[in-house]
């Protein structure tokens, strides 16, 4: 019996060795198995949530993304890039929720005073809306600095960088849908708010920066259209002053309804879009379409460098309008628009005051036989400018003589013959005086000088009896 019981305790003994010497094999196979499972978790979530985004069912994929993000941070927690993939996710759910909230804020506060009016007989608060929303493009100018670094995640190679890539937009795309609805929440309790589309834009063109195009496709599904892929690009070029967004919004519209754009066209509209209110970005408009234009069209070439002349007369910065002028009749000075580039240019610079510029140089345009065409206009710029001078009595006589005796008969010398008779009636010349007001009447009625001219000949007859 002894016997029997040591062969069993030595057995025994003998299997738990056996045991722990495999102890470890065992347990790595378990891991193995571990990792196993991981493995295929990560593929057949990353199956489901491909599926999902192509079948645009974009809650079922954010919810499958989240899994599959939960799972690359254990593999890429310590990933540099990683972690700031993550800070910039998280910085864009930041904005939009404030964006979000200043909406919803308003939305409330308008739905309250809609309330108290009908209550009480109160006059509706017009200013609501405004107190409490902020022009988009405010949000957009403070955050730029933090989307302006780019994603290091996107290094990652493989199926890892497609998914972080694709739940990105997916997640964009969401919060841009969300704030999309508190505009149009609010705009339904305020009429006069029209501030939607550009408040679905500030992500968007946060994460396009500089020549990169807007990405349609963060946009909310239903904005995908041309009505509204329009609407966006007006709110680009009139809100954000962004002309190339605007241009590749206008643009997939385009290409969506199968239509034809022409860059250049597009930036010409454009120009005359915010030509009186936004001059800056109508310039920025011109010298794009400047960029499209062919070397050798030289018309359109200088026709758009007029436009750019003229845009800064029209906003009253002569000093910059007058610079544009003289780069054109620099540069093609036998152009046939070069003449009207000259004149500008020396109306630019009586507008500016700058008489000595002008009385310093224009003797040459006169004399080039290029610019006949706008003599009686230089003309009458350098009487302005003698004028303009002073002690200058006799040489200012002396070119209103050589004017009229040119062009006597044209119009733009009423405020010529104004001024001869202003003066000759200020040194007590009251016939001669009365004589040119009488002419001047008869010859340019239509002219404001002849409304100033009926009032002094009024004058001198009632003190001066003079008929």
């Amino acid at each position: 019996m002894r016997a029997n019981r040591g062969s069993v305790s030595l057995a025994c003994k003998c299997f738990l060795i056996l045991l722990l010497l495999h102890a470890p094999a065992c347990l790595a196979l378990s891991e193995t198995s571990a990792a196993s499972d991981d493995g295929n978790r990560e593929v057949i979530d990353l199956a489901v949530f491909r599926k999902a985004c192509e079948s645009s069912n974009d809650l079922k994929a954010i919810s499958v993304g989240e899994s599959i993000l939960a799972q690359l941070d254990l593999k890429y927690g310590e990933h540099p890039g990683f972690g700031a993939y993550k800070s910039k996710l998280n910085t864009a759910e930041f904005l939009a929720g404030q964006m979000k909230a200043r909406l919803t804020r308003a939305t409330k506060e308008k739905t309250l005073s809609i309330k108290d009016e009908l209550r009480e007989g109160k006059k509706p608060d017009e200013n609501t809306a405004s107190r409490f929303v902020a022009p988009a493009r405010s949000f957009y100018e403070k955050s730029i600095e933090l989307f302006s670094k780019p994603i290091k995640a996107y290094e990652l190679e493989g199926e890892d960088k497609t998914f972080l890539a694709q739940y990105y937009d997916l997640k964009l795309r969401i919060l841009i849908s969300e704030i999309a609805q508190a505009g149009q929440a609010l705009s339904i309790t305020d009429p006069d708010f029209d501030g939607t589309h550009n408040y679905v834009l500030v992500l968007p063109l946060l994460h396009a920066l500089e020549e990169k195009p807007v990405n349609v496709d963060v946009l909310p599904r239903w904005m995908q259209c041309p009505e509204h892929l329009d609407i966006l690009s007006d709110s680009c070029l009139l809100h954000f002053g962004l002309p190339f967004h605007a241009m590749t919004l206008a643009k997939e519209s385009a290409e969506l309804q199968k239509k034809q754009f022409s860059l250049l066209d597009f930036y010409i509209t454009a120009a005359r879009k915010c030509w009186q209110s936004y001059p800056h970005t109508a310039a920025d408009c011109l010298q794009r379409a400047r960029d499209q234009a062919r070397e050798d069209d030289q018309d359109t070439i200088v026709s758009l460098q007029l436009d750019l002349v003229r845009l800064w007369m029209d906003s009253k910065n002569y000093s910059l309008a007058a610079g544009y002028a003289r780069k054109i009749f620099e540069t093609v000075p036998d152009h046939e628009q070069a003449g009207e580039a000259i004149w500008l240019y020396f109306y630019c610079l009586y507008q500016d005051r700058d008489n000595d510029a002008i009385l310093a140089k224009i003797d040459g345009a006169l004399k080039d036989k290029r610019y006949e065409a706008y003599e009686v206009r230089l003309m009458y710029v350098k009487w302005c400018a003698l004028r303009g001078r002073r002690n200058q009595t006799a040489e200012v006589s002396a070119w209103e003589h050589k004017f009229l005796e040119r062009h006597g008969d044209n119009p733009i010398v009423a405020p010529v013959l104004l001024s001869r008779a202003t003066d000759l009636y200020a040194t007590e010349g009251y016939q001669g005086a009365f004589e040119l007001l009488t002419q001047l009447v008869d010859k340019f009625p239509s002219t404001i000088a002849a409304e100033k001219a009926k009032v002094m000949l009024a004058k001198m007859k009632a003190t001066k009896g003079m008929r």
